[in-house]
């Protein structure tokens, strides 16, 4: 049998139905904290990449559809 001690170094308080509770932490606990924000930092960083990028080819297809519809600048007038 593991007989690893796990020392609480920090407590964690919610609040459950109105009642009030408290759990200790573990340095296993922070680690895996740290570590579900490393993760959930570098999913935010991939939506914004690919949020700009979307954003540019956006820009550069409505430019192109303003060339595309936009009227001749030297057609001839008709009378």
């Amino acid at each position: 049998m593991d007989n690893k001690k796990s020392e609480c170094i920090g407590l964690a308080t919610f609040e459950v139905c109105g009642e009030t509770i408290q759990f200790g932490l573990t340095k296993d606990d922070f680690d895996m904290f740290r570590l579900r924000k490393k993760k959930l930092q570098d999913s935010i960083k991939s939506m914004t990449d690919s949020l700009k990028h979307f954003s540019e080819e956006r820009v550069k297809l409505e430019s192109q559809f303003a060339v595309i519809h936009q009227p001749e600048a030297n057609s001839p007038v008709k009378d």
